[in-house]
Parts: structure tokens; C-alpha cells; sequence
């Protein structure tokens, strides 16, 4: 069982970065018709922290790992800050 705690962030925090790139994974893999673990299998990371990063529970995640997720889905890296200014 997992315990999910759902923070507010607000887009004036440093933060907000990884709730935009979250967001836009998911928005990404969906696209793709893959489920949390299929992306994760793909691109040999932890479902969870799959789970953990579009949910905002995670803190930090590195710029590879968006650069992984851009080539094994051929998609370009400024997908993963679309809507930064919104």
C-alpha cells in the first residue's frame, strides 16, 4: 500500500518546474497509449518513480532522465516545458 501526499505548489515556487515537466510526462506517455509501467520498462526506471513524478511527489529528477524519455519516444525535450509560462 502506498501513501500519496499531494503538495500545492504555486507557480511562483522553484519548484514548479517539476509539476510542469510532470504533468507534461504523463500528457506525453498518454499520448503515446503507454501505461506508467510500460514507459518505465522502456526506459528501465522504477514504475513508482514514474508514479511519483506526474503525481508531484517527486522531488527532483535529472535532465537525462528527460533526455531518455525524449529519444525512446522521439519526442523533442522543449515538449517536456510546454505551457511553462501559463
Amino acid at each position: 500500500m502506498f501513501l500519496v501526499i499531494y503538495v500545492e505548489i504555486s507557480k511562483d515556487d522553484n519548484k514548479y518546474i517539476y509539476v510542469l515537466v510532470g504533468k507534461n510526462i504523463k500528457k506525453i506517455r498518454k499520448k503515446h497509449n503507454l501505461t506508467q509501467v510500460e514507459l518505465a520498462d522502456l526506459i528501465s526506471y522504477n514504475e513508482g518513480t514514474i508514479a511519483n513524478i506526474e503525481n508531484n511527489s517527486y522531488q527532483t529528477f535529472s535532465l537525462e532522465f528527460l533526455y531518455i524519455i525524449s529519444k525512446k519516444l522521439n519526442v523533442s525535450m522543449k515538449e517536456f516545458f510546454e505551457n511553462i509560462d501559463d
